[in-house]
């Protein structure tokens, strides 16, 4: 899965996602994470263009954005009901 990285001219890192996302992708989402944490930058996951998420990735990405570690952009209504729904269930 592809991970295209924009710099926006108001600090923030946007993660653009194509494709699937699964465990597989995790390591590089990391990465990208990471560097967002070295240049102390807002990141902005934008799943405009995401078609398929597992249930253990979606978890993860659930408990970023509960941590405030990300937001989400372009997220099809579905996949936002879902990770609050998992938020939700991690919760109880």
């Amino acid at each position: 899965m592809p991970i295209l990285i924009r710099r926006e001219p108001d600090q923030t890192m946007t993660l653009q996602l194509a494709g699937t996302l699964d465990t597989t992708c995790v390591a590089d989402l990391e990465r990208a994470l990471e560097s967002a944490r070295h240049e102390r930058t807002r990141v902005v996951l934008d799943c405009g263009k995401l078609r398929l998420m597992d249930r253990p990735t979606l978890q993860y990405v659930a408990d970023l954005v509960d941590g405030g570690v990300l937001s989400l952009a372009n997220c099809p209504d579905y996949v936002e009901v879902w990770i609050h729904r998992e938020s939700a269930s991690a919760n109880r």
